[in-house]
């Protein structure tokens, strides 16, 4: 069986980035491909990684070619989990009925989760997460992207294996504390001095801390710069 005119002019569209919204469709275009296309050419998500469930039934395609159909979304338009399209039918610029199509999209996505259950506390290494690839109707508000933004953050709750990890759960890890010694580095190019301090609290890198400096026993702001090392700025 040979493709339909209005089928041909629909993957063209599509193949070229324009929304069904702005490209009416003729013919008799079923619906559901209608508004499957309209997804495909508006949603955000990447090629390959959505799949849509129409929960409604078909509607009737329109037996008469100098029909229009024009496809808008309702509703936030956010074109994930379940939601309502509008069907406008249209004849020479007048509507003539507005059909509505609840459809279902789940995307598919790279969840970062518990490789195994973590303990409160856990600094959170490589052997520690793992990606999860799943099929989501919702993106959490505190989801993390990437495993490097949760590389070398301490957990602020338990968090048992397979559960994804949301940014509520951790926080940066000091990388001085408080009462453990650590080096303090003077480098001004020319001159470079190495001494002991003495942190009197935790700092996080790139904070700055109040250091006790084992030798003079005086107390000198550093920037945290690495793991038990701190810098010395004038």
């Amino acid at each position: 069986m040979g493709t339909k005119p209005s089928l041909i002019i629909l993957m063209v569209l599509v193949a070229l980035g324009f929304g069904i919204a702005q490209a009416e469709q003729t013919g008799s275009c079923p619906v559901q491909t209608a508004v499957r296309a309209y997804i495909d050419a508006n949603m955000p998500w990447p090629p390959g990684t959505v799949r849509v469930d129409f929960l409604s039934e078909e509607a009737a395609s329109p037996r008469d070619k100098s029909i229009t159909l024009r496809i808008e979304p309702s509703g936030n338009g956010d074109f994930l989990g379940d939601t309502v399209f509008l069907v406008r039918f249209l004849r020479n610029g007048a509507l003539i009925k507005t059909e509505s199509v609840r459809a279902r999209i789940e995307v598919l996505r790279d969840v970062i989760v518990a490789a195994r259950t973590l303990p409160l506390g856990t600094v959170l290494a490589g052997n520690d997460v793992r990606l999860s690839r799943k099929w989501v109707r919702r993106i959490h508000p505190q989801a993390v992207d990437g495993l490097e933004a949760v590389a070398g953050k301490r957990l602020t709750t338990q968090v048992p294996a397979g559960t994804e990890i949301l940014a509520f759960m951790f926080k940066d890890a000091p990388l001085v504390r408080k009462g453990k010694l650590v080096k303090m580095v003077f480098d001004n190019g020319p001159m470079q001095i190495i001494t002991v301090g003495l942190p009197e609290e935790d700092g996080i890198a790139g904070s700055i801390v109040r250091v006790r400096n084992v030798t003079s026993n005086k107390i000198i702001y550093a920037r945290v710069l690495s793991d038990s090392l701190v810098g010395i700025e004038f």
